[in-house]
């Protein structure tokens, strides 16, 4: 099992959503695409965190089943669904849509988190390695697991 950092902004969207779903740019040439597809199994755990500016905390965690992408789905969607749809604020297109399951609310545990990285989705022992992250999110998840409910969805 593999842990992803995902960077949601301010968090609005995801805390807001209707269904179990986060949706991410596609990527110049398709490289989110392609990355999910190459390194994320279902199982993985999933931590959102917020930018900088929206006090750089992680949010939410959430595990990760599968994804399907909205180009995919030219006549009918049946697998992916709007941002209206989903209750998100803004017009961005999300192509890529993650499905998750079990999303734990983790804001009252004070997770700081401040990455530098251009990219949204980063590997979480990547950062761990490089002494980036200073929580050992392994053991947070195997706690917040046994000792927390399921919040929504």
């Amino acid at each position: 099992m593999n842990h992803w950092l995902i960077r949601v902004g301010d968090g609005y969207n995801l805390k807001h959503g209707k269904h179990a779903i986060w949706g991410v740019k596609r990527g110049k040439n398709n490289s989110i695409k392609g990355r999910i597809q190459k390194n994320f199994n279902s199982g993985d755990i999933i931590w959102f965190i917020t930018n900088k500016e929206n006090g750089g905390k992680i949010i939410a965690m959430v595990e990760y089943i599968d994804f399907h992408d909205r180009e995919d789905e030219t006549l009918i969607n049946i697998n992916t669904i709007t941002n209206e749809e989903q209750g998100w604020k803004g017009n961005d297109i999300y192509d890529i849509q993650i499905n998750f399951k079990n999303y734990y609310n983790v804001e009252k545990h004070n997770f700081d988190i401040c990455i530098k990285c251009a990219n949204n989705i980063l590997s979480y022992r990547t950062f761990k390695e490089q002494e980036k992250i200073s929580y050992d999110l392994e053991m947070e998840y195997e706690l917040i697991k046994k000792y927390a409910n399921v919040d929504k969805f």
